[in-house]
């Protein structure tokens, strides 16, 4: 029997391990090119109560069109991978009562084989990788400037894997739009099976590596092993010097 296993976590996963406890420092650069917090005076810190590998490590919160948006950038320190991976946040105000609460999926940019004769392919985010997470759906009344904490945990699954070829992104470059910038490259199977509803995430990062927003391209073709996807996404307006992509995408084992 068939079954579609997607390459990268789009749900809690059952595993909650908590992350690093330790409160993020912030820069104080007016420009915000160096800010790893924004709002500046923002606490970000870890769920007490265990400890696990990721910690973030740069986050925006901001008012977006239709909702308020949390974007992170966070950091295996451990020395083992944290595969299907999510972001779990819950906000308060400067009176220290819960306003909101909201999860999203890491992206990442390895993959894996599990070690247990399944074959099964996972999204993990290894040792010193960087990964990111969009949380787009946060009630769009928050007052930012009355949000005081926010206090995440990252649940993931510590799996026996080993390293294998995945998804990689090819001649990717920021192309100008009406709407802002949007991004252009190509998606390389590397796998050694035909991927489907592939889609690339795009964070564009200031200079200190805190994601700004998100654009996301998508497809609807099969990717054959070896073969390749060239994407566009849409336009995001964030004057960004610089970016970072993760592919993802699904596949019948």
């Amino acid at each position: 029997m068939l079954a579609l296993r997607f390459l990268i976590a789009a749900a809690v996963v059952l595993l909650p391990m908590a992350c690093s406890s330790s409160t993020q420092q912030h820069d104080t650069d007016a420009g915000g090119d160096t800010v790893r917090v924004l709002p500046e005076g923002l606490s970000v810190m870890a769920l007490r109560g265990g400890n696990g590998v990721l910690e973030v490590i740069a986050l925006t919160l901001r008012n977006g069109p239709s909702s308020t948006e949390l974007y992170a950038a966070l950091k295996n320190k451990g020395e083992v991978p944290a595969c299907d991976a999510a972001l779990s946040v819950e906000l308060f105000n400067k009176r220290e009562e819960s306003i909101a609460a909201g999860i999203g999926a890491l992206f990442t940019q390895h993959f894996y084989r599990l070690t247990d004769g399944s074959e099964t392919i996972a999204a993990c985010a290894g040792p010193g990788d960087v990964t990111m997470a969009a949380v787009t759906d946060l009630p769009s009344d928050i007052e930012i400037d009355d949000v005081g904490t926010i206090v995440y945990r990252c649940p993931y699954f510590a799996l026996d894997v080993i390293p294998i070829d995945g998804l990689t992104i090819d001649q990717m470059k920021s192309v100008a739009r009406s709407a802002g910038s949007a991004y252009t490259g190509t998606l390389v199977n590397g796998l050694d099976v035909t991927v489907s509803n592939a889609s690339v995430t795009v964070f564009p990062v200031n200079r200190v590596g805190r994601p700004l927003g998100a654009a996301t391209g998508s497809g609807s073709d099969e990717i054959p092993p070896g073969g390749s996807w060239a994407f566009e996404t849409n336009s995001v307006d964030a004057p960004a010097v610089d970016f970072a992509a993760y592919p993802a995408g699904a596949f019948a084992n």
